[in-house]
């Protein structure tokens, strides 16, 4: 028996991951996620696993894990990085709340950051020591995760509306095995979740830590696919550890988007690295099953990658070889996803705005604001300058001999290119199905992916700068060291909401006394059916409580949610109505003869715009009313 067979590193985990999310999603499409479909995934994936480990033996890892020993002097730095980690999460933990905020910052002492600016140093300090890479993941692992998880900590309930929406969808797979009706979106998250459930985890929990946990373990690990080949071991981690400068919001919330997000990373490291085919090419297949629009492009990648190498001598990809078909191929790929995720909306050309893009430079707060919104408002800039940069150093960064990595980098430096051209492309689309402040929640993933594709080419960019300080003087190098903290500090501190006075978040997180007014509507509903007009952060309570089964109401030749959701739906029209025209009882009569109820709701936050005025006007129309949780929520019923 072939022993290799059952030695197993983290790369071979990483390849059992990515093809359980692609299996549960294919069986949950024909069949279900209840046990037996749970069971059949977790074959097909054994089965898989040990077919592709027999064909190419036992999948290296792509990086060495060093020979060097630790030494005591190595476990000073390394103590005081974790010491100050666990110091950081405690600041988190004190800041721990059910009400309503809309930034994380309001919550957690200023020392917080503080602690990271210094942990970022003593991290450094850490990396820069010889030994072994294990160990150095360690303590990475273990810095990503306290900065990944402020949002799970900070926010008892829930942060954001997404997430709610797929943990009841979850929760409702869990329960059933299924929901419907069945899209082709987001099934390899849905699988993976399902297959935690049926294993004791709650879905809340790893609804809630998924992402944060799985990003913060495994990124030391493939961003070491990148340090294959380097004779400097020490700059390698430090560069790792720079690459956050670029921020890491997308890692923040567990959602299909943000998870794919993280496989698409996966995906162009192995690329860059000319991993093994199973693992570029499951993982690819894995994104596109947990979110297209991440998904298209690492298959296109993957294809455009391996169909020279599996047919180089046929004449008709000949096609591949011409950048400008590869840009173009491209541009449409991702305006096609656009539309495709916008649900094939019917769409009309708009009149462009890119004032938005001009750049900014502001000087009215702190050197530590100032800075970090200098970095926030000029992204795409830094984005733009930085991609030509990387073009115009491109024979440096890769030598002749390297003709690998220097084609990778061409295809993922043109498909980055694609995605900001189609960025700007679809910034002129007009979907008829959306409501006006999500008009261009899609098109802005763009550049997050575009970002994505050129992580590798940002690290070489960055390695040869790390390289460039280590030959400075000491002086110079802690000069550098400090700056580089502080910078850390500043991207932490831009990759969650912010409320100052430069930028106003302005979305609520939702709260206990949202889970009150749901609740409190639901007692005095009495088992009737019923509608309630409320903001999209108390319709994400009422699917936390409630869920979808059992909760639609026919309309017509549809079906409505009895909260609205979507924002873009009928019965948002209708609390939009009540809040920005007047809360009158004829508004809401309206709303229930679109429904067919003979009783609804109003729930007004304190905290929403002109709330004094709409809560007086509600109190003269509504049958009744309570106050809930000291005023922060009120609650208006009306009956027909």
């Amino acid at each position: 028996m072939n022993k290799q067979l059952f030695k197993f590193n983290f790369f071979d985990l990483w390849l059992g991951l990515m093809l359980f999310l692609s299996a549960g999603a294919i069986v949950y499409f024909v069949y279900a996620l209840n046990w037996l479909g749970l069971i059949a995934s977790l074959i097909i994936t054994i089965i898989l696993f040990f077919g592709l480990k027999t064909n190419f033996h036992n999948i290296p890892a792509l990086s060495s894990q060093g020979s060097e020993a630790i030494k005591k002097s190595d476990y000073i730095f390394g103590t005081l990085s974790l010491l100050l980690d666990v110091v950081a999460l405690i600041l988190v933990c004190l800041g721990r709340t059910d009400t309503a905020i809309i930034t994380p910052w309001t919550e957690i002492s200023p020392w917080f950051f503080v602690i990271i600016a210094l942990n970022s140093l003593t991290l450094m300090a850490a990396l820069s020591r010889p030994t072994t890479n294990i160990y150095k993941s360690i303590l990475l692992a273990a810095y990503y995760f306290s900065i990944f998880s402020v949002a799970a900590i900070v926010y008892r309930i829930g942060y954001g509306f997404d997430p709610f929406i797929h943990q009841a969808a979850m929760a409702e797979i869990s329960r059933y095995g299924y929901i419907l009706p069945k899209t082709p979106y987001y099934l390899g998250q849905y699988s993976l979740v399902a297959a935690l459930d049926k294993i004791g985890l709650s879905v809340f929990y790893v609804n809630q830590w998924l992402l944060p946990a799985l990003s913060a373990l495994s990124l030391p690990f493939l961003l070491s696919c990148l340090h294959h080949g380097r004779n400097n071991k020490q700059a390698v981690w430090i560069t790792s550890l720079c690459l956050l400068l670029i921020g890491f919001s997308p890692f923040i919330i567990t959602t299909p988007q943000n998870f794919s997000y993280l496989l698409l990373l996966a995906t162009v490291i192995f690329l860059y690295k000319n991993a093994p085919w199973p693992l570029s090419a499951a993982t690819a297949l894995a994104t596109f099953a947990v979110h297209p629009l991440a998904g298209l492009p690492a298959i296109f990648l993957t294809l455009w990658n391996y169909i020279p190498k599996i047919w180089p001598r046929c004449e008709h990809f000949a096609i591949y070889k011409r950048p400008v078909y590869l840009l173009a191929a491209a541009i449409l790929v991702f305006c096609l996803a656009i539309w495709a995720i916008a649900g094939f909306s019917p769409l009309r050309l708009q009149s462009y705005n890119l004032g938005a893009l001009t750049p900014e430079f502001s000087n009215q707060e702190s050197y530590v604001l100032n800075l970090s919104y200098f970095l926030i408002n000029n992204y795409f800039w830094l984005l733009l300058g930085g991609a030509l940069l990387i073009f115009f150093k491109r024979r440096q960064l890769w030598s002749k001999n390297d003709s690998y990595s220097y084609r990778a980098a061409r295809i993922l430096g043109l498909t980055a290119l694609a995605a900001l051209a189609a960025y700007l492309i679809s910034r002129g689309f007009h979907f008829e199905g959306l409501i006006a402040y999500e008009q261009e929640d899609y098109a802005a993933r763009l550049p997050i992916i575009a970002l994505i594709l050129i992580v590798p080419l940002y690290w070489e960019l960055i390695y040869r700068a790390v390289l460039r300080v280590r030959e400075l003087p000491v002086a110079a190098r802690l000069i550098s060291m400090v700056g580089v903290s502080l910078l850390l500090t500043a991207a932490v501190y831009s990759s969650y909401p912010r409320f100052d006075n430069y930028h106003n978040s302005r979305g609520y997180s939702t709260s206990a006394a949202d889970i009150a007014a749901v609740k409190l509507a639901e007692e005095k509903g009495q088992g009737e059916k019923y509608i309630t007009l409320a903001n999209q952060q108390v319709s994400a309570a009422a699917l936390r409580e409630f869920g979808f089964r059992n909760r639609y109401l026919p309309v017509a030749d549809k079906e409505i949610y009895f909260y609205p959701i979507p924002t873009g739906g009928d019965l948002y029209k209708y609390y939009l109505d009540m809040v920005y025209i007047k809360a009158e009882a004829d508004t809401m009569r309206k709303a229930m003869d679109f429904a067919d109820v003979d009783r609804a709701f109003l729930i007004i936050n304190r905290y929403w715009w002109a709330s004094d005025k709409i809560i007086a006007e509600a109190k003269l129309s509504a049958d009744s009313w309570e106050r809930i949780n000291q005023g922060e929520v009120y609650l208006f019923e009306y009956n027909r």
